[in-house]
């Protein structure tokens, strides 16, 4: 008997078996990649974006600046079992019109802490479509909407066991969301992006991101320049070497006169980790969300101290982020407002921008993120090889110049380092 279309989800490509065709390896969009082994049946809190089919229609509609949105939120259907209790109420409403986030301390106009989405009728009909889940599917929980111009992310939660997989349920969400917002099929792109919540800490983060697209994109508004990412970007180093680079953030940055490299060794420092469920480990953090260490030693707070102690004083911090003494360091000059060049050892999405923390830093003009231009964007997370790590050191001592750290690259002999640097920083 013939079997049917089905998919074994990789991190870049995925076999796909076709009727008659037999397993083929192709590129999966995004959109359309799964858990590997979920059963998207069960009970579990899932984050699910949508994307529309035309983005610069912009139709669910308007970002506005300097004004707080209008009280317009609706509960959500009832269920017969609560959602978890942290941000209870928040998890209950769906928004018409977004609340507007807190104000994280930033450079930019006090009115971009204030923007909020002013939805289109389309985005309005979407929104009653979304609070109308539960009526249909009893045994799934509606959390939250935020309705973005060009997309939507959701947070639902099922309570039991589905008869029939999530994707059902979006796809009749889309189907039905799709007619009543334009009369017809075509509102939505293909596929849906999930994301489970799996882990103690993600609902809460996920709120709060959620909450702050209004402000993100209020930010990205009023500095464009500042998260266009930048194909081939030219950069003359040390040694009088032309580099070409994926760029986004403040290239400025790269005209500081004082640029000091951050180098840090594994033996230096090390964070604290646990393991996670499912396997693997994650990075140990206290109350406040702050990674915790496992050991230090006065090798590295020296370190540690003297790159933040110029960094306050206007020197730009260029690392490769590889080792946590690195990451550290560069945790510790975010935190006190110092400028850094990071690299990447690879480039980014055309619709790329930093996350989190990372991403105020960019709105503020404190960050620059570069990856080698011969590096290419993947979908798949790409492991740091021995070679990447080199490479990147190498390039930090170039870009710092005077302020660059000798290194010991451990067997890698330096002339055949600087021949992968070569590789890696021409034109992509």
């Amino acid at each position: 008997m013939e079997k049917q279309e089905s998919e074994i989800v990789g991190e870049k490509t995925i076999a796909v078996y076709r009727p008659g065709e037999g397993f083929r390896c192709e590129t999966k969009p995004s959109m359309l990649r799964r858990c590997r082994g979920w059963d998207y049946r069960q009970p579990c809190i899932y984050m699910i974006t949508l994307v529309l089919a035309d983005r610069r229609s912009q139709a669910l509609g308007k970002l506005k600046l300097g004004a707080s949105a209008p009280s317009t939120e609706q509960a959500a259907p009832s269920t017969e079992q609560a959602a978890p209790s942290t941000e209870q109420a928040a998890r209950n409403t769906g928004q018409v019109i977004s609340v507007p986030a807190a104000a994280a301390p930033c450079s930019v106009p006090a009115a971009v802490a204030a923007g909020y989405i002013n939805l289109s009728p389309a985005g309005e009909a979407v929104m009653r479509e979304w609070l109308d889940i539960a009526a249909h599917h009893p045994e799934v929980k509606p959390l939250f909407m935020q309705v973005m111009p060009d997309h939507v992310h959701f947070i639902l939660q099922v309570l039991r066991p589905m008869e029939k997989p999530l994707g059902n349920l979006i796809g009749g969400f889309k189907t039905g969301s799709s007619k009543a917002a334009i009369g017809g099929p075509g509102l939505w792109a293909e596929g849906f992006q999930d994301m489970i919540l799996f882990h103690e800490g993600q609902l809460d983060a996920m709120f709060r991101y959620l909450r702050d697209n209004p402000r993100r994109l209020a930010m990205k508004r009023l500095n464009p320049n500042l998260f266009k990412v930048r194909r081939n970007f030219e950069v003359k180093l040390a040694q009088q070497t032309t580099a070409h680079f994926s760029a986004i953030g403040n290239h400025f940055l790269l005209e500081v006169p004082i640029k000091l490299q951050v180098q840090c060794s594994r033996s230096l420092f090390a964070y604290s980790r646990q393991p996670k469920p499912g396997g693997g480990k994650k990075i140990s953090r206290d109350a406040h969300g702050n990674p915790i260490a496992a050991f230090t030693t006065p090798a590295f707070e020296e370190k540690r101290d003297e790159l933040l102690a110029a960094a306050k004083h206007g020197a730009v911090l260029v690392s490769p982020c590889i080792s946590d003494g690195e990451r550290e360091i560069a945790r510790l000059a975010f935190a006190a407002g110092a400028n850094i060049i990071a690299l990447k050892n690879m480039g980014f999405s055309p619709l790329y921008k930093p996350g989190g923390m990372l991403f105020d830093k960019t709105a503020n003009g404190k960050l620059l993120l570069l990856a080698p231009a011969a590096w290419p964007y993947q979908t798949a997370e790409k492991p740091m090889t021995r070679f990447d790590a080199c490479v990147l050191n190498r390039i930090a001592q170039l870009i710092a110049g005077e302020g660059a750290v000798e290194i010991n690259y451990k067997g890698v002999m330096p002339n055949y380092v600087d021949r992968l640097v070569r590789e890696a920083i021409g034109r992509g």
